[in-house]
């Protein structure tokens, strides 16, 4: 089993920067058959599912995404969402220890599981025609988990061991985990997906079980299913394997907001071994974001390709082809998130450049953007070339599933995808400037520097 954990910006917590913009573009230019053949509804019980056709070859893929993630922990238990996650591949009293994954792979198939800030989800993909076993197989775990002690103490040592290579040992992944502990004091982004160590280290089977009961059940999740198959027979299906299974008193979640930041913050890391490495966060807002008009995010995602899309990008151009400072450098954002995130921008350098430098030159480009130096014409560019970068991927049914599940689960509104393309069509210069003007500013910025000299 490859468990995939979602730590930084090219996780999937941060698809939907400017490159990945265009799958909406694509997918859903490609054929409004295709995109009107959506079913959506809500069990008794509360399970919300969606349903999407996709004939073109005869495969399915099913997923079940969580309303729970990291953001949802509090202190001590920081890590226990992915935790879980692990575990809940352990078996059933119907279905032990690794038969999961082997009925799934005797069927053709392949399925995973990922945890984010936002959500948890579960998925397998496989012939359209055993799309009954999988979904025989998923619910059973959703209820029926079975939480053992000597199953949670090997995978726990399992988990410190990924903390380690995965975090520990790769300063971007330090870099990242001090920004968002040093950028948010209240939000729940402030900590690690994966968890402090020190947490991982207290952690108790108790926690876990708590955690299934408090929030694994139908009322809490999206059933998102695409490909291959037959809304009536399909949810004949849904409603054998889920509409028996108990609704669960789901807590109320408290908003947590953040202080608005006074100034900007750094974090200086030292780190044996390591090559520098520079991050700087912005706090910018989410489409679920209260009080800020939509088009804001828009316009900071294709802020986002401005910077960092294609050679001729901004920061590309400048610090990596003409003034040679950086190796690479790259942007994201993410518009679907819960709570306020982070604008990011980070830069390895070359040898021997410095990372302060890197820092002011990124400041410059930033600010003939908020004078308004960008054309139309520039606007039409990168637009095309990220069409023309990420042509095949509409054909992904699994990534079709992905945004569906990810943009129901963090703002509550997969229909958002249908009106996506009218939006970021409609993004202006004028629109970009006014959000670097707002947002890209020291006010609301944290460095994190790696090993500067």
């Amino acid at each position: 089993m490859s468990i995939k954990i979602i730590t930084n910006k090219n996780a999937l917590t941060s698809l939907f920067n400017f490159s990945s913009i265009i799958i909406f573009i694509i997918f859903f230019q490609f054929s409004s058959d295709i995109r009107a053949e959506i079913m959506r509804t809500t069990l008794d019980n509360g399970l919300k599912v969606i349903l999407k056709k996709d004939t073109r070859s005869p495969v399915v893929t099913s997923q079940i995404w969580y309303k729970v993630g990291s953001a949802d922990e509090y202190g001590g238990i920081t890590g226990v969402s992915h935790a879980l996650e692990h575990m809940m591949f352990k078996g059933t009293k119907k279905f032990p220890s690794g038969r999961f994954s082997k009925l799934i792979a005797s069927y053709g198939g392949s399925e995973n599981a990922f945890t984010s800030r936002d959500y948890t989800a579960y998925y397998q993909t496989l012939p359209s025609k055993y799309l009954n076993e999988a979904l025989k197989l998923e619910s059973d775990r959703m209820n029926n988990l079975i939480l053992q002690d000597n199953d949670f103490l090997k995978e726990m040592e399992v988990i410190k061991e990924e903390r380690r290579m995965r975090t520990d040992d790769r300063s971007e992944a330090i870099a990242y985990e001090q920004l968002y502990a040093t950028a948010f004091n209240n939000n729940p982004y402030h900590h690690p997906i994966i968890g402090w160590m020190e947490d991982l280290e207290t952690m108790k089977l108790d926690d876990l079980s708590k955690w299934y009961k408090n929030w694994y059940a139908p009322n809490n999740a999206t059933l998102v299913i695409v490909g291959d198959i037959d809304f009536n027979e399909t949810m004949l299906l849904v409603k054998k394997y889920y509409g028996r299974l108990p609704q669960e008193e789901i807590k109320e979640r408290k908003d947590r907001l953040e202080p608005a930041q006074i100034g900007e913050r750094t974090v200086n890391l030292k780190i044996d071994s390591k090559p520098p490495y520079i991050i700087l966060g912005y706090k910018v807002p989410s489409l679920n974001s209260k009080n800020v008009e939509d088009w804001e995010c828009y316009a900071l995602s294709v802020l986002s390709g401005i910077l960092s899309e294609g050679e001729n990008s901004r920061l590309l151009k400048s610090l990596v082809r003409e003034k040679k400072l950086a190796a690479s450098v790259d942007t994201s954002y993410s518009l679907f998130a819960r709570n306020h995130s982070l604008f990011l921008i980070d830069a390895n350098p070359n040898i021997g450049k410095s990372l302060h430098k890197i820092d002011s030159e990124i400041i410059g480009i930033l600010e003939l953007i908020k004078k308004g130096k960008i054309s139309k014409k520039e606007l039409k560019r990168i637009k095309a070339q990220v069409i023309a970068n990420e042509v095949y991927q509409q054909d992904s049914i699994f990534y079709q599933g992905m945004l569906i599940g990810m943009s129901e689960t963090t703002i509550g509104d997969s229909e958002i995808i249908d009106r996506f393309v009218d939006n970021i069509k409609s993004v202006t210069p004028e629109q970009i400037k006014y959000v670097a003007k707002k947002y890209l500013i020291s006010e609301k910025r944290t460095v994190a520097i790696v090993n500067q000299d």
